[in-house]
């Protein structure tokens, strides 16, 4: 869901590894692994599933899991080469940048698709009382955002957006001198985000997940339909009806890619090798699962 997007594109790489963030990178061959059971976890966090559809879940998951391995998986691995190599270089464009991201996203889209027949399989046996939990997790997951993201003032906005994009670049390329951090900072108060309308965004979209998976609740739809219902579904979560967040949500996203590729040029040697060694450390974790 949407959040802080500059950071959240340094975190895309660890994204699209374990599909809708399963886990951290630091131990990519074993979260991979575990990837159906850890989803399995996170989904009944938010519907509180009865044994009988655990047991209908897990084998679901557990194809989109087969599926991903033999379909994204040696994708995934080259495009870690790609970004091995890339790291070392002198200088990599922010249009680079984004194809690599653009990447991400395509693939994070395709995995969407592959999660349709779970969630056909599983959405119609939610009952009322499930549907009620859902509405009270998706509220507040929108809380905790407003949290962490919409402070008081424009000082804490700025503290919490650094700590955590200074937090992922530094998990690539090791830790940060004082006049990139400062870099950083400068970057994102040309940057400004706005809570509000990231705010008002994430509450449309809670109210749309509820209302398809009440739609599928019980439902007599044959699979076309429910396929046809949830494909719309994501299509409609990826892109906004409001132009006003989809301009914002843009231009982050344009601003971010610079930040990343004026960053690696602002790397010294030991932080791009640093950032080429983590790269590999993912692909051979990957190459072995």
């Amino acid at each position: 869901m949407a959040g802080g997007f500059e950071y959240n594109y340094f975190r895309y790489v660890c994204i699209f590894l374990f599909a809708c963030s399963i886990a951290g990178c630091g131990f990519v061959k074993a979260s991979y692994n575990k990837a159906p059971s850890a989803l399995t976890w996170w989904l009944d966090d938010y519907f509180d599933f009865t044994n009988d559809q655990k047991a209908l879940l897990r084998p679901a998951l557990n194809d989109v899991h087969d599926w991903h391995r033999n379909n994204q998986l040696p994708e995934y691995i080259a495009t870690l080469q790609e970004l091995k190599l890339a790291a070392i270089k002198d200088n990599i464009s922010s249009k680079q940048a984004c194809e690599y991201i653009d990447l991400m996203k395509t693939s994070l889209n395709a995995l969407q698709t592959a999660f349709i027949p779970a969630i056909s399989e599983i959405a119609p046996l939610i009952n009322e009382d499930q549907l009620v939990y859902l509405n009270l997790k998706l509220n507040k997951r929108a809380q905790k955002w407003k949290s962490e993201w919409w402070q008081e003032t424009v000082k804490g906005q700025m503290e919490a957006r650094l700590e955590k994009t200074v937090g992922y670049a530094e998990e690539i390329f090791g830790d940060l001198s004082s006049a990139q951090r400062a870099f950083i900072k400068q970057k994102l108060l040309n940057t400004p985000t706005k809570p509000h309308i990231i705010y008002a965004e994430i509450q449309r979209r809670n109210v749309y997940i509820f209302q398809i998976v009440s739609a599928l609740s019980g439902s007599e739809l044959n699979e076309s339909q429910k396929y046809e219902m949830i494909k719309s579904g994501f299509e409609r979560l990826q892109k906004s009806p409001d132009e006003e967040y989809q301009l914002h949500v843009n231009d982050i996203a344009m601003r971010t890619c610079e930040i990343i590729a004026d960053l690696h040029a602002r790397a010294n040697q030991s932080q791009k090798l640093h950032a080429s060694s983590w790269f590999g450390n993912i692909v051979n974790q990957l190459s072995n699962i």
